[in-house]
């Protein structure tokens, strides 16, 4: 029986971040344990047997290393390296324009995840398109452990504090139906000071749609400064020997 869809993931790996001070190396392209960052997440979305193809948005510069890595560590899955927009949400449109060039239809999901998140968990990717098929939006939180506060000012009343227990961080991936995503981005979003459109997901918002909330709680970190490279580092070091010893 053929499939109805087929599941794209958009792998965002186009920024030179400037937090990591890596000499100049984009920081999905430095290496742990001898492999790079990006390859590690290449390696999930692959591996994931929801996951029918990958297109990477890369900067233009480096648009041939990440060719020569997927090639040496044999990544499987990917339809095309399509070259990033000015910011983020260029990229995603030109990942998403790539995916309708590939033939992608508006009943195809799309995963849109960030090249540096490489510990998001196959349930995760599983779980976010289970929930954009049967809704068509889908995004990614985190529960926090601690109260929020959300104030513009130095004081704050009791309306300022958020319970933990309803309170989220939002990570990736973000995910949907392709047509749906479209339409939003079609729409005219304009510009919002007070929230800033960052993702697809804050895009479908703004155009009025309801996101369904996909709930994880491991350590999907995205990297972003030397500190979090190292945090890394030590958690790829537990699963090494957590499958060196058989745990």
């Amino acid at each position: 029986m053929a499939k109805e869809s087929m599941n794209y993931a958009i792998i965002l790996a186009a920024g030179v971040g400037q937090r990591m001070r890596s000499g100049g190396l984009p920081k999905q392209f430095l290496k742990l344990m001898g492999k790079p960052i990006i390859v590690y997440t290449l390696e999930k979305f692959s591996d994931c047997e929801a996951v029918d193809k990958i297109i990477v948005v890369c900067h233009s510069a480096y648009v041939d290393l990440m060719k020569e890595y997927i090639e040496l560590y044999k990544i499987r899955k990917i339809q095309a390296i399509c070259v990033g927009g000015k910011d983020r949400q260029g990229s995603i449109c030109n990942g998403i324009d790539e995916a309708k060039a590939s033939g992608a239809t508006d009943e195809d999901i799309v995963i849109i995840h960030d090249g540096v998140r490489p510990l998001v968990g196959e349930n995760t990717i599983r779980e976010n398109i289970r929930i954009a098929m049967q809704y068509g939006y889908a995004m990614t939180v985190h529960p926090v452990s601690e109260s929020v506060v959300v104030s513009k000012t130095m004081e704050i009343g009791i309306n300022d504090i958020s319970k933990r227990d309803d309170t989220y961080s939002m990570t990736s991936p973000q995910t949907f139906k392709l047509g749906l995503l479209m339409d939003a981005f079609n729409n005219d979003i304009g510009d919002d000071d007070e929230v800033p459109m960052l993702d697809a997901a804050m895009v479908c918002a703004k155009a009025g749609k309801k996101i369904n909330l996909v709930k994880e709680y491991n350590n999907n970190l995205k990297i972003t400064t030397p500190e979090d490279f190292y945090y890394l580092k030590a958690m790829l070091e537990m699963e090494e020997n957590k499958r060196v010893f058989g745990l």
